[in-house]
């Protein structure tokens, strides 16, 4: 894939940047509306006994789906930069057709990619689109999942960790939790050591993004350069607030650290995996190989972790 980015790239890129300024702006307006946070608040459980003080409090559920979302964007401008710098198109109908699965299209924020060749958003289940031939291939979230995705007649050209969702406390390497508390801190407002984190952040990845772009590498390198950061300031910041991210009980009873290993390996429950499965005869189409190569290049490496912080 070339290092140079068409018009349309650029577009989507300055999207995603815009995305991530309005959730930071959230971050530091928050504390400022109160009345915001009430409303977030409301429905949520009430805090764990013995844990009191500001810091206790965690992310709004729309803040974190402000967050989750900023990162299933990048997913689909992902797919847009392939699909934009692809020049090849297979002349069978569909062949070449990459379909967005549940969570990763519909947003504003990625100016219609359903409009853009080769890319568009699933009439229903993307996967079985592509098992009954009406697209080539689908980019589908596979984890976490309730249950198969696709059919035993596609083919799975890759399977990347986009990000993962944890808690994070002192002791916190010595405590198991299940899944469902970890999602019941995420949904508590963001206060304290956990807004102080989600903004150092953010900030790194803007920067890190900034910094790529003027050195005029390709979108996916920029991509993956937001991600590095984001993950080591997140490391960073607990190391230096004595953090650590607790382990979580997956559906085996096992439970499992978010570690570097168990994040790119989606071993950690909370892990969010994305797939691209195609048809074994759409396999080798240019827009298809082009997203492939595109996912490996821009969601190799550190895994950022959003986290709330349990004092």
């Amino acid at each position: 894939m070339s290092d140079e980015q068409p018009g349309d790239v650029r577009d989507t890129l300055s999207g995603l940047e815009r995305r991530l300024r309005e959730i930071e702006g959230e971050l530091r307006s928050g504390a400022a509306e109160p009345g915001v946070e009430k409303a977030a608040a409301a429905g949520s459980g009430k805090d764990d006994p013995g844990s009191g003080g500001g810091d206790t409090r965690r992310p709004s559920a729309f803040l974190i789906a402000g967050l989750g979302a900023a990162a299933l964007l990048i997913v689909v401008g992902i797919v847009v930069l392939a699909s934009a710098d692809s020049s090849t198109r297979s002349s069978s109908a569909g062949s070449g057709e990459i379909v967005l699965g549940a969570g990763l299209s519909g947003s504003g924020e990625v100016a219609g990619p359903a409009k853009l060749s080769g890319v568009r958003a699933a009439r229903g289940n993307a996967a079985a689109e592509a098992c009954a031939g009406t697209a080539g291939a689908a980019l589908v979230i596979v984890q976490p999942a309730s249950k198969t995705v696709g059919c035993d007649g596609l083919k799975e050209l890759v399977t990347m960790s986009l990000s993962a969702t944890a808690v994070a406390q002192r002791g916190g390497a010595k405590r198991c939790l299940r899944a469902s508390q970890v999602a019941a801190q995420l949904r508590r407002p963001a206060r304290g050591l956990t807004r102080q984190r989600a903004a150092r952040v953010l900030k790194a990845r803007r920067a890190a993004g900034a910094k790529a772009k003027a050195s005029g590498t390709s979108g996916a390198a920029i991509i993956n350069a937001q991600r590095r950061a984001a993950a080591t300031a997140g490391s960073n910041f607990d190391a230096a607030n004595r953090l650590s991210l607790t382990k979580v009980r997956g559906p085996s009873g096992k439970c499992v650290a978010p570690t570097a290993a168990t994040l790119r390996s989606g071993a950690y429950p909370l892990s969010v995996r994305v797939a691209l499965l195609a048809r074994p005869d759409s396999a080798s189409n240019a827009n298809i190989t082009e997203a492939e190569a595109t996912l490996r290049k821009a969601l190799s490496g550190a895994v950022p972790v959003e986290a709330a912080v349990k004092r």
